[in-house]
């Protein structure tokens, strides 16, 4: 489905209060735990200062981060990419972007053209991969309409015995600091999966997203 003329008259991207990151990768790379979990570390550092928004008709949500994965499969329904669906999200991308510092996007996992007009309106992409060898498609896809890689983030999963914690699948010890694009990998973000296998690392992320934006 193409979107005619829906390009901004100016770069919204100026009037904004601080940053609009989208989270993009290829499909099955854990992108929903992972902005269930960026999102919770968020406000509870920042309460009025992040927003979620949903731009892909994936039927998720921050519900199905919290349901039972059997529930969630039995009541999600994924819907498309319409005209008036897009002409919501764009809009509120554009107003949510003057009032939150932070705004987080759920881009979905495909590099279409409905998604370009999204990075239109974000500042950043977050790269999610499970599959290493699209990590610069989608970087040159985000760069395209003029958004900056904000970090590149390897998603890997392992089997792992039913109701057993192996602290050696963990995600490994690294550094969140530096200039983006940050780079570092995120282990079993499955829902199925237990968080303290990377719930101690997206607080790190959440911690150097903070102190981006503010040094802005």
């Amino acid at each position: 489905m193409a979107i005619i003329n829906s390009f901004p008259d100016t770069d919204v991207r100026s009037k904004y209060k601080g940053m609009v990151v989208a989270i993009g990768g290829p499909p099955h790379s854990g992108k929903s735990v992972f902005l269930a979990e960026l999102y919770r570390q968020l406000l509870a550092r920042r309460p009025s200062g992040v927003f979620l928004q949903r731009a892909c008709p994936d039927g998720e949500g921050m519900w199905s981060a919290e349901s039972d994965p059997a529930v969630v499969a039995e009541i999600r329904r994924k819907g498309a990419f319409s005209q008036e669906f897009m002409s919501f999200v764009l809009k509120g991308i554009e107003n949510l972007g003057r009032r939150f510092s932070i705004l987080l996007l759920d881009l979905g996992g495909r590099k279409t053209a409905e998604n370009a007009e999204i990075l239109r309106r974000s500042t950043h992409v977050l790269i999610l991969s499970s599959k290493d060898e699209e990590n610069e498609p989608w970087s040159q896809f985000a760069a395209a309409e003029g958004c900056q890689t904000l970090a590149i983030l390897a998603s890997r999963l392992f089997e792992l015995a039913p109701g057993v914690l192996d602290t050696t699948k963990r995600t490994p010890d690294q550094s969140w600091s530096g200039e983006a694009p940050l780079r570092g990998e995120l282990w079993q973000l499955d829902r199925k999966g237990p968080p303290e296998l990377y719930r101690e690392a997206i607080s790190h992320i959440a911690e150097w997203l903070i102190a981006k934006v503010e040094s802005r």
